[in-house]
């Protein structure tokens, strides 16, 4: 009984450890304040020093955008969604940059925003 108690409680936690582990970040606030989006914006693109919270995003970004954000779960599917949704509209060039940057050969970027998508509403 104790094996498959431990075998379970394992289990949990590699199960739990397959998703990303991120700063709290309010997307909610950050998509209604533009300068709040540019600054986020720009650390992602590289263009300025991140802060603690922008840097965890940062750091997965490349790979949330190769992997349709495999490693994400719901409620970051559903912040990423908001925030292409904000950047397309409010910073569209950096739209284009961000895009660029992550998928230079533009081969995983539509395939990940349709994956976003789903996330619309939560």
């Amino acid at each position: 009984m104790k094996t498959l108690i431990l075998l379970a409680l394992v289990a949990f936690v590699a199960a739990e450890s397959q998703y990303y582990v991120l700063e709290k970040l309010d997307m909610d606030e950050l998509v209604k304040n533009l300068e709040e989006l540019k600054i986020f914006t720009n650390c992602l693109l590289e263009k300025i020093p991140c802060n603690k919270v922008h840097e965890s995003y940062r750091a997965k970004t490349l790979e949330a955008v190769q992997e349709a954000c495999k490693q994400c779960d719901r409620h970051t599917k559903h912040m990423f969604w908001q925030y292409l949704q904000a950047l397309k509209a409010d910073l569209p060039k950096e739209y284009i940059e961000f895009r660029n940057k992550y998928d230079p050969e533009n081969k995983y970027f539509d395939i990940h925003e349709a994956e976003m998508n789903k996330y619309a509403i939560e």
